[in-house]
């Protein structure tokens, strides 16, 4: 199923779909996994019997933070299976996959979870990303879902502020979802977008 077609960008021919199978030739291809950003939110929590503050101040870092992820055989088998629902989507400029979207129906809360995010480092900074965000709330509506929700880091600022210019808002944190040990300063932020 094509979710949109024919849209051409400098020459070259767009199209976003459904994806129906993904291997790890196509994941490979599409790069490096990860980010790079010269700040972060940093989060401090104050707690007592009557009350619970959790603070986020947006902080410039003496160095970029730097973070590589790696697409384990256990990831491509996880998204093989997400794909299976329906809701993933892969957005192709000229037949080769250029970004990918993999998300997963949380039928218990109705809710479409965005797992992961991806667009090529050749092609960012061209909406691409914006546009297959947006396919994926247009499928989320269409089915009947109540909203899309996200997790991403508070060291993961470029993100933050792209899914709040997608309407997306910080609903949720966990403070320790990721090991804090060894210097990683890693806290989970969950964001929404509802309809």
């Amino acid at each position: 199923m094509i979710l949109k077609s024919g849209q051409r960008n400098r020459g070259s021919l767009m199209e976003i779909k459904k994806l129906v199978h993904l291997t790890m030739d196509e994941v490979v291809t599409l790069g490096d996994f990860g980010y790079v950003s010269s700040q972060k939110y940093e989060v401090k929590k104050e707690e007592s019997l009557h009350a619970v503050s959790i603070n986020m101040n947006l902080i410039d870092l003496d160095e970029p933070y730097v973070k590589q992820e790696m697409n384990e055989e256990d990831d491509l088998n996880r998204y093989e299976e997400l794909v299976k629902q329906g809701y993933s989507l892969g957005l192709y400029i000229d037949n080769k996959l250029a970004a990918l979207a993999i998300s997963e129906a949380q039928t218990w809360n109705n809710t479409l979870m965005l797992w992961h995010l991806h667009v090529h480092e050749d092609h960012r900074r061209q909406k691409y990303g914006y546009m297959l965000l947006n396919k994926v709330i247009e499928l989320a509506q269409e089915n009947g879902f109540r909203a899309v929700t996200l997790e991403t880091q508070n060291t993961n600022v470029p993100a933050i502020h792209f899914y709040k210019q997608c309407g997306f808002e910080i609903e949720g944190i966990d403070l320790s979802m990721y090991d804090l040990g060894a210097g990683n300063e890693e806290v989970a932020l969950f964001m929404r977008r509802k309809f």
